[in-house]
């Protein structure tokens, strides 16, 4: 149930940082970090999210959780391709950035780093 909790925690985290930084932080922040929030900050929770969602999806499904960077790297590698390869082939105004994966990457990280240190 703490797993279940932190999971969601962590969704609503992403999810009001994200509408924070879409409509107000990123528009009111100069210099490094109004740049790092409008490219990669969202990416950054994005990777964050999208494991946590992931992991409430295994774990309602009667899987395994993640548990592992060996289950984080490919999947957020598989959503990366995802949004940066093949959206830009059908979304106008899509651009490839592979800085991007190195966010996802990161949130990820964070994920499991914060996962491990409080469950």
């Amino acid at each position: 149930m703490r797993e279940k909790r932190f999971d969601l925690a962590v969704l609503l985290a992403a999810g009001v940082f994200y509408l924070g930084n879409r409509l107000w932080l990123s528009q009111v922040t100069g210099g490094w970090p109004g740049w790092f929030l409008r490219c990669y900050a969202n990416d950054l929770f994005a990777g964050a999210a999208i494991t946590a969602w992931a992991d409430l999806l295994l774990r309602r499904g009667g899987l395994p959780p993640i548990r592992s960077w060996q289950q984080t790297v490919p999947l957020l590698l598989v959503c990366g391709f995802v949004w940066e390869v093949l959206a830009p082939l059908w979304k106008p105004g899509a651009v490839f950035d592979p800085w991007d994966f190195a966010a996802y990457q990161a949130g990820g990280f964070l994920y499991s780093a914060a996962r491990s240190y409080l469950l």
